[in-house]
Parts: C-alpha cells; structure tokens; sequence
C-alpha cells in the first residue's frame, strides 16, 4: 500500500504541475495584466521562520513520551512561479521525559527537496517531497551489565532517514511574505523492509529576497470558464464522497475489531468513533471543495478534475483492502 499511495501521490503531482493553459479568451477583448507590477513578482529566494509537529510513534495515542512541538528555519529557491526547491531544520522545544532503544531526548529534522505550485495572485497550492533525516539525541544504544541484577543504560544518538510527502496552501498579502501551511506524511525508514507513517502539520512566515521573477497571474473570466457546480465536477464529487463513506464504513469496522489505523491524517480522528469518522470526512470534502474551486478560479481545470479523482481511487483502494482483509488499515505496529 505504501507504493501504491506513492503513485498516487506522483500522479497527482504531475498534474499540477503539467503545463495547461489557464483559459480560452473570452470573445470580447480583456485588458491584460502587466507582466510586472505589485502581484506579478515572485522573489527568486525565500528565508523564513517555521514550525512543525513531529508525532513519530505517537499519533492516535493517548501519551508519549517524545516532544513533538518544534521550531526551525526554512530556505527556498524559486526556479520559476511552479517549482521551488525547499529545505528545512526543525528541533523540538523540549526534550521526552522517557527513553528507549527506539527514540528518545530531543528531535532534529532536516529535509530538502521540491515542491509544485499552481499559484493565483495571492494564493497558490502546492504538493511536495522532502527526503532528508530525523534523529533523536537519547537513544539507549547498550546495556552494561556490572552485576547480575545491576545495569545501567548506555546513551547515544540514531538517526533515520525520513521522507516528508504532502501538500499546502501559501497566502501571499504582498509580493515578499508568504505564509504556508501544511500537512505531510513523514514516512520513515524502521527497517529495511519497514516504513511507519506519521502526521506532521507544518506552518511558517517566509519573506522574498533577492531579484524578482516575472510571472503574469492568471486572470478569471467567468463567461470563459464552465460552471464550478457543473454535471461533471457533482458526478466527480458524489464519486469521491462514495469512496471516502465505504473507507469509513470498513475502517470504523476494522476498528471495532481491534485493528489499527494507518493513515497518519485519518488516525488522530477516527479512534473517537463515528463522530470523529463524520468530522474527518466533512473536513476532507471541505478542503477538496476549497482547493478545486482555488483551481477553478486560476483556470487549471484539468487539475481541479484531477483532485476528487485522486481521491475516489485511493479511498476506494482503501475500502477494498479493509473488506478483503475483513479488518481496518494494518496498524503500523502489526
């Protein structure tokens, strides 16, 4: 399942990012935006303060002994108005009050990698992959033994390699601040046959520097574009709504049976039952809703046909493996 949710996720990446053209013109001449002025300038080079939650081995759980609140810096270089190169360092606030031969202490993150956007004149959405490394500080390595009934524990670091996979929303109020925020998949490395996924919401205020890129916005002209609530996008819609109701009738099944659940962003949700199975859902048709009509209003309409697509294919995976299984998403720990 790992690989297939991959492919989706590349699928859909390459979508936002194949180039389209915004609209036909419209019959009647429109006046044209200037190809530089207060909104058509992207800086070539970003520096920016930033935040994450990094939930390893805890999401969904009651306690945990890991720190999780983090503060770092960001860096970005803008090749052109879709495709940017990220990097970011996280360290987490405080360090966890427990140890094992797991994870322990404090937690450093460093990713790098790119990202793709599709942007309007103050807002764009935008889908990325970060590999990079996470390691904890106070990791028990070994015991020594200097009586029969007498150890003591020997501390060390480990790292491992993680890779950040998600998605966001930027809002620009002037040309040099944007602000993003996100949610991702850190998908980390356990084993050489193993990988744990985990939710990691990120945030951060970044500031444009250097020489400006030229980029023309695209411009919304109704009469040019189909109806956003079209016979197509409510078929599209009421696809994805039945594959997001038949995952959340197998999960909420698997669950009463003692399964666990594995997406990262469903799991700290659907462990309260039905309520939290209904809100997850509402909010994931709400932010599908927003981001197609974001879409719809910069002319990408074959991306934003692209979005409930997406994710009528991978829900309906989903409920497939629950029913063949008879059981919920295979927890990570199983």
């Amino acid at each position: 399942m790992r690989n297939l949710s991959v492919l989706l996720f590349l699928f859909c990446a390459v979508s936002l990012l194949r180039p389209l053209r915004a609209q036909r013109q419209p019959y009647t001449p429109a006046p044209a935006l200037p190809a530089t002025g207060s909104y058509a300038d992207l800086p070539r080079f970003e520096l920016g303060f930033s935040t994450a939650d990094i939930r390893t081995f805890c999401v969904g759980q009651e306690y945990c002994y890991l720190p999780a609140f983090s503060l770092g810096a960001g860096a970005t270089l803008n090749w052109n108005q879709r495709l940017a190169f990220d990097t970011n360092l996280y360290v987490t606030t405080g360090s966890g009050n427990g140890e094992s031969n797991i994870a322990g202490g404090r937690t450093e993150e460093f990713l790098a990698g790119v990202r793709g956007e599709i942007r309007a004149r103050h807002y764009g959405y935008y889908l990325k992959a970060q590999p990079g490394f996470l390691r904890w500080n106070k990791v028990i390595t070994n015991v020594v033994y200097s009586a029969p009934d007498t150890f003591t524990d020997v501390y060390g670091g480990r790292t491992r390699f993680v890779t950040d996979v998600g998605g966001g929303v930027e809002y620009s109020p002037t040309p040099r601040i944007h602000l993003r925020g996100e949610f991702a998949d850190l998908v980390m490395g356990y084993s050489s046959s193993r990988w744990l996924n985990n939710l990691q919401p990120e945030a951060g205020v970044y500031v444009g520097l250097g020489k400006p890129l030229e980029w023309e916005p695209a411009v919304y002209y109704p009469e040019a574009a189909h109806p956003f609530f079209d016979a197509t996008n409510i078929v599209l819609l009421t696809a994805s709504e039945l594959g997001m109701t038949a995952d959340a009738i197998t999960t909420q099944r698997g669950l009463a049976r003692g399964r666990g659940e594995a997406d990262p962003i469903a799991r700290p949700l659907v462990k309260f039952g039905w309520g939290g199975q209904i809100s997850l859902e509402g909010l994931e048709t709400a932010a599908e809703i927003a981001g197609m009509y974001g879409l719809h209003r910069t002319g990408h309409h074959w991306v934003e046909r692209a979005v409930p697509v997406c994710l009528a294919i991978t829900h309906a995976i989903f409920a497939y493996q629950n029913a063949k299984t008879g059981y919920g998403h295979k927890s990570p720990g199983s």
